[in-house]
């Protein structure tokens, strides 16, 4: 898919991406999530990560996740493409297609081995997946004499909605932020409130992970600010994020609709997501004056937004600040 880098990128995304670039995680989610008869061939203390950007043409495509391992016994390898889905996608067998047509050509042109590509899609959605797990079934009919000149494929489904709560934790128990992840990802999904609530586990996560995992909730539960304040309070954000982002937001807008005229609270709701910015750029990496007067200067909220949400992945400030147009 091309990137666009102005782009606000999607929170289960952005999530999904930080919790599967930790290798530890992509090896406990091979053994406990896929199939035995696959897992159990895999030897993962080889396992490595693998660089996502494909090229084609002109066009650029991101896998979400991807993975080089051996499999035991044997002097081959198999890429595994992790892609994630919040909704029934009908058009995931031909995005996976593409993954591994582009992985061909590249080590085609570099007259290596083709290696076999494991698709793997990891579903949390609300409703239910209904997409055909193989690719010839995408057709509306298909004569027995045509079959064999259409490709066919098969991908893992791991459909979180369907795998109850406790046996997610278990599965994913020695590795505590992978495991509130993919919690939080399902009952986000189901919009089970008093669920999220109970996720002790994100107590004793990192300050990050824990702030990382409240600001997914934030942009992703459509709750009053009452419920978010005691989602927070419940979840230990109040220790490590005083100024929560839906209360800066809140705040901001209340201050607009005292003025009494729409555009008030647009400015105020703006103003919200710029403090908002400017408080979290502060905590990690601090902040000049210049730096807040071009954070106060931006009123695109698409920009603020894509801002706030990449800025624990970026390695700089610099990187965050590119993203307003600066």
């Amino acid at each position: 898919m091309p990137k666009d880098d102005l782009a606000p990128k999607d929170p289960h995304d952005r999530l999904f991406k930080r919790v599967m670039s930790d290798e530890a995680n992509v090896r406990q989610f091979i053994k406990e999530f896929l199939p035995k008869d696959i897992s159990s061939q895999i030897d993962l203390k080889e396992m490595k990560l693998i660089p996502t950007e494909k090229v084609k043409g002109y066009n650029k495509y991101y896998m979400d996740i991807a993975v080089e391992c051996y499999i035991s016994n044997t002097k081959g390898q198999l890429y595994f493409v992790f892609e994630h889905k919040s909704y029934p996608d009908p058009g995931v067998l031909l995005q996976i297609l593409s993954y591994m047509t582009v992985t061909w050509d590249e080590q085609r042109k570099k007259n290596v081995p083709l290696t076999p590509v494991i698709p793997v899609v990891i579903y949390h959605g609300f409703s239910s997946w209904n997409i055909t797990t193989h690719f010839q079934g995408q057709f509306d009919s298909l004569n027995e004499s045509i079959k064999p000149y259409i490709p066919e494929f098969n991908y893992v489904l791991v459909d979180l909605t369907q795998i109850p709560n406790d046996e997610i934790e278990q599965k994913a128990k020695s590795t505590p932020f992978l495991m509130a992840s993919l919690l939080l990802m399902k009952l986000v999904a189901l919009h089970d409130i008093e669920g999220i609530t109970r996720i002790a586990v994100i107590i004793k996560l990192s300050e990050e992970e824990r702030i990382i995992l409240i600001l997914y909730l934030f942009y992703t539960l459509d709750v009053d600010q009452d419920t978010m304040q005691r989602i927070v309070k419940e979840l230990g954000g109040e220790k490590v994020m005083p100024s929560f982002a839906e209360k800066l937001i809140k705040q901001g807008e209340e201050r607009g609709e005292k003025r009494g005229k729409e555009r008030g609270k647009i400015e105020g709701k703006i103003e919200g997501k710029q403090e908002l910015l400017i408080k979290l750029l502060r905590r990690k990496s601090g902040l000049s004056s210049s730096d807040e007067k071009i954070i106060r200067s931006v009123t695109d909220e698409v920009k603020l937004d894509a801002a706030a949400e990449a800025i624990f992945d970026a390695k700089s400030k610099e990187e965050v600040l590119k993203l307003l147009g600066q």
